[in-house]
């Protein structure tokens, strides 16, 4: 996952939930990116978490600035992977997320670790 290490274009994270943004637009091919770029956009993607409150945190979800629909079929699978890897790199940076009690009990690796968490909803309204 060096690919998001080395393209980090911001990451705030705490135990609370955060964002996470990362600039993608060199691993896409020359065709995706113009038409990304046609459309006004970069090719910028990330992870977010909602706090629910109570010391809970949501499931990790991935926002992006472009249009999936303008990636080539090549392009379209590897973002596929991108998006699991984006999730899974976000948890590791908070261990899921949540106070002491929601990592020890529910997001934590010995408590169900990130299947577990992705199973808790995505915002609390």
């Amino acid at each position: 996952m060096d690919y998001i290490e080395n393209n980090i274009k911001d990451c705030d994270i705490s135990y609370r939930g955060g964002t996470l943004k990362v600039d993608l637009s060199g691993y896409f091919s020359n065709d995706s990116i113009e038409k990304i770029h046609e459309e006004g956009e970069e090719a910028i993607a990330g992870a977010y978490q909602n706090y629910l409150g109570g010391g809970i945190s949501s499931s990790i979800q991935i926002g992006n600035n472009f249009d999936p629909c303008l990636l080539t079929d090549e392009d379209s699978k590897l973002w596929e992977i991108m998006k699991k890897d984006l999730i899974q790199y976000f948890y590791n940076i908070n261990n899921g997320g949540g106070d002491d009690y929601m990592q020890e009990n529910v997001t934590g690796a010995e408590a169900g670790g990130l299947e577990k968490l992705q199973k808790m909803p995505k915002t609390g309204y």
